[in-house]
């Protein structure tokens, strides 16, 4: 799943731990994954890394605190993914030079998916790709995962390629996939 607009709060950039924010029942929602021995593996862009305003360190701070906050409602995820790239920047953002490029693991690219396939022994034809943009839904099309919208966050704004499901928030979208793979 997708962090911004689906878990926490979107924001044009998380920069802190104090700006996390989840959802209302996206904790319950990955406590439900977790308890029926699904994988709950995060998959993010985060290209405030490569404008330079924050480092891997501090968003390394970022995702503890996302940890934090699930463990809370006794929830996990089993990994996060991010990618820290941006093709290019425009001439008013600073950019950390050495996170500029074009590479396979920003979305709506499927390397962040292949790569916890990899790591995590996961059949991306078995999984959901759950997300609120574009660029999520078409990466999850591309790794062969069924993909499912949600109305938070970007709210599939400006989407071409439909997802096969749309729901209103993470909470429906776990009812789902409980409901139809027991």
């Amino acid at each position: 799943m997708d962090r911004d607009g689906v878990i926490n709060v979107e924001k044009t950039f998380v920069l802190s731990p104090e700006e996390m924010e989840l959802y209302p029942g996206s904790a319950d929602a990955v406590r439900r994954i977790n308890e029926a021995g699904y994988l709950a593996v995060v998959v993010t862009n985060q290209s405030a890394v490569a404008r330079n305003y924050i480092t891997p360190e501090q968003l390394g701070k970022i995702h503890e605190e996302l940890k934090r906050l699930l463990a809370l409602r006794r929830a996990k995820v089993d990994a996060i993914y991010y990618c820290p790239h941006r093709e290019e920047l425009t001439d008013e953002e600073p950019g950390n030079p050495h996170y500029i490029m074009d590479c396979e693991c920003r979305k709506p690219k499927p390397g962040m998916l292949y790569q916890a396939a990899e790591d995590l022994d996961i059949d991306l034809s078995r999984s959901y790709l759950i997300g609120d943009s574009a660029r999520d839904i078409l990466a999850g099309k591309r790794a062969g995962c069924t993909t499912i919208g949600l109305k938070t966050g970007h709210a599939l704004k400006g989407i071409d390629q439909q997802p096969d499901y749309v729901f209103d928030d993470l909470q429906q979208a776990v009812d789902y996939i409980l409901k139809n793979n027991a």
